[in-house]
């Protein structure tokens, strides 16, 4: 190993010695521009062309290999490295000295560590290059460049980082605990009572909790929501009228049910909705004759007949009214005379006073306007709906023609819908409105809101009016959906009593209409 190292500097017996190397074009390097406190780097050599002498002298191949991969390590190479670079000391920086070859220099013994009374050396510093040394120095690398990993490699695990960047903060100190002074046992005892006293009068008095409605508690349930998600039956419901029916009794070919069938249905689930506690609803007219009583029992009757429940009609007209004749009458009992009963317990008690048509509407009728010594005023209104809320979820009032009176007063303060009746007539129509401008002047804008209005065809023939320019101007007022136009019925101008069965097809779509449209305000929010 030493003899191939050494073949750059020493001739081996029988080699023929060679000529130093010529110089190559360009071989003298340009001088670079070195900064003051910048590290210095190396000159880059161009390396000679040599070529190794092929004379049959030195017949061993390490020769020639060692010569053909020499740097300049011969002497004759030394001296022509220094008469090239003497040119070039004054510009350059003198080169840092880099370790010798291994093979030139002996191999020293290591020095001893130091004896705990013997001193320690003082390192010495390191020997000056020789002129037969060539050293080279690597160029330093960038601060901050990035160094590519070779992925075929295994990246040594390096310990844990030092230094101040990588480490941890102090934890701080734990606050000390104050010394606080023992109170006295008696200021402690007189402490103590008075913070339990001013607990005790800061916490809220216990009691029993607040009734909670069944309604309000469903509203926020999940279960309840369901109940307006569409389910697709899997069997269709036959039809019950028209082509389709008789195609279904014919063929039991079942074609489903029409437009119209599917609209009374979604009106009749419109009326069914809960009503909370106990809903009223007045009629209103300004002018006598326009059809209030015969729409308080169409309305009443058709409630009844789709919901099923306990509905009631109240005659609250102080001119007379015939509201027990229009509906049926079955009782001689009045409002008199219930109001007068003290021992009303049962809806049975409720019972005895009122009649009951084939719709299973009930009508308490008033009293006898001839045998009535005084007119029926809010006080008996009030004092009626009072007993039989407890027992009915609809009641109706059928009121007289003057808003003023105070009959009508007593059942606006308390009814939650509303209907205003005219006649399909410029003069009825008039009446239709100055009620509205009454209800908007004179605190009832909200139950404006909750009103229907109907315009009632009480003669046959075509009006002198334009109905379809009445229902818009009506719409500008009351919700839309809310007009609704009554035609003519033969049934409700014979004057007798009323029967829902007798009554043409299109006057009871228009009363179901009327109900479908009050029905929708069983579930507001506000009420008065």
């Amino acid at each position: 190993m030493s003899s191939h190292n050494s073949a750059s500097t020493r001739r081996r017996p029988g080699c023929t010695p060679r000529s130093p190397p010529l110089r190559a074009a360009g071989w003298r390097s340009r001088p670079t521009s070195v900064t003051p406190g910048a590290p210095t780097h190396s000159r880059r050599w161009r390396r000679a062309s040599w070529t190794p002498v092929r004379d049959g002298s030195c017949p061993c191949p390490a020769a020639s290999t060692a010569s053909s991969t020499a740097v300049f390590h011969s002497s004759e190479a030394a001296q022509a490295e220094e008469e090239t670079a003497a040119v070039d000391r004054d510009v350059v920086a003198p080169v840092a000295p880099a370790a010798p070859v291994r093979g030139d220099l002996p191999s020293e013994p290591l020095p001893a560590a130091p004896t705990q009374g013997q001193a320690a050396p003082m390192p010495t510093a390191a020997p000056p290059p020789r002129a037969t040394e060539v050293t080279m120095q690597m160029p330093p690398s960038k601060a901050g460049a990035p160094r590519v990993q070779n992925g075929l490699m295994r990246s040594p695990q390096g310990a844990t980082p030092t230094g101040a960047r990588y480490e941890q903060r102090p934890a701080a100190p734990a606050p000390q605990a104050r010394s606080a002074a023992v109170p006295s046992p008696q200021h402690s005892a007189e402490a103590q009572a008075e913070n339990r006293a001013a607990w005790a009068s800061a916490q809220p008095l216990a009691g029993p909790p607040g009734p909670t409605s069944a309604a309000t508690i469903g509203n926020h349930r999940a279960i309840d929501a369901l109940s307006h998600v569409g389910v697709r039956s899997a069997v269709k419901m036959p039809s019950q009228r028209g082509w389709r029916h008789i195609v279904y009794m014919l063929t039991r070919i079942n074609l489903g049910l029409s437009p119209d069938e599917i609209y009374e249905m979604d009106l009749h689930a419109r009326i069914r909705r809960n009503a909370r506690d106990s809903y009223q609803i007045g009629v209103f007219g300004l002018k006598g004759g326009v059809g209030k009583t015969a729409v308080t029992v169409a309305l009443g009757s058709s409630l009844s007949k789709i919901r099923g429940d306990r509905i009631l009609a109240v005659d609250a007209d102080p001119d007379g009214g015939n509201l027990a004749d229009r509906a049926g009458r079955q009782s001689a009992a009045t409002v008199a005379d219930l109001l007068s009963d003290k021992e009303l317990s049962r809806y049975n008690d409720i019972r005895a006073y009122t009649s009951m048509n084939g719709s299973n509407l009930e009508v308490l009728s008033s009293e006898e306007y001839s045998g009535a010594r005084r007119e029926f005023n809010d006080d008996d209104w009030k004092g009626a709906v009072g007993i039989v809320s407890r027992y009915y979820n609809l009641v109706l009032a059928d009121c007289g023609a003057g808003l003023f009176q105070p009959a009508s007063r007593g059942v606006l303060s308390t009814v939650s819908g509303l209907v205003i009746v005219a006649s399909a007539s410029i003069d009825g129509a008039r009446q239709a409105a100055v009620t509205m401008d009454w209800l908007r002047q004179n605190g009832y804008q909200d139950l404006l809101g909750r009103s229907c209005v109907v315009i009632n065809h009480v003669v046959p023939g075509k009006p002198n009016i334009d109905v379809e320019d009445l229902v818009q101007q009506f719409e500008r007022h009351v919700p839309a959906g809310r007009v609704i136009v009554l035609p003519w019925d033969k049934h409700i101008a014979a004057g007798t009593e009323i029967q829902l069965e007798l009554l043409g097809n299109e006057f009871r779509r228009r009363v179901t209409e009327l109900a479908a449209a009050l029905s929708d305000d069983f579930d507001r929010l506000e009420r008065r």
